[in-house]
C-alpha cells in the first residue's frame, strides 16, 4: 500500500513539474515577444549584451554574437527552469533546446 502511495506521489510531482515548465516557457516566450516588439526602437544590442559577448568571445573563440532578446530569453529560461546563472556554456546549451 505504501509503495503505491509513494508511486502516486512521484507521478503527481512529475505532472506538476511538467505543468510548471510549460508555464515558465510560455512566460519566457511572452517576455521575448515583448522584447522583439521593441527591438526596432531600442536596438538589438546594449552595453550589457556587448560586455557579455566580449566576455564569451574571450572564453570561446567560436562564440557568435547574440542579441539582447536572445540574452533575455536564455536568462529567463535558465533562471526560472534551472535556477541557474547564465554562463556562455549555459547559453549555448539553452539555445540548442529551443
Amino acid at each position: 500500500m505504501s509503495k503505491l502511495i509513494l508511486l502516486l506521489a512521484v507521478c503527481c510531482l512529475c505532472l506538476c513539474l511538467t505543468q510548471v515548465q510549460a508555464q515558465a516557457r510560455a512566460f519566457c516566450d511572452g517576455l521575448v515577444a515583448e522584447c522583439r516588439r521593441h527591438e526596432r526602437e531600442v536596438g538589438p544590442r546594449d552595453d550589457t549584451v556587448d560586455i557579455y559577448n566580449q566576455h564569451c568571445a574571450r572564453i570561446d573563440r567560436t562564440w557568435r554574437r547574440i542579441t539582447r532578446c536572445q540574452l533575455v530569453y536564455a536568462s529567463c529560461l535558465l533562471t526560472i527552469l534551472r535556477c541557474d546563472n547564465l554562463t556562455c556554456k549555459m547559453w549555448l546549451e539553452s539555445s540548442r533546446v529551443r
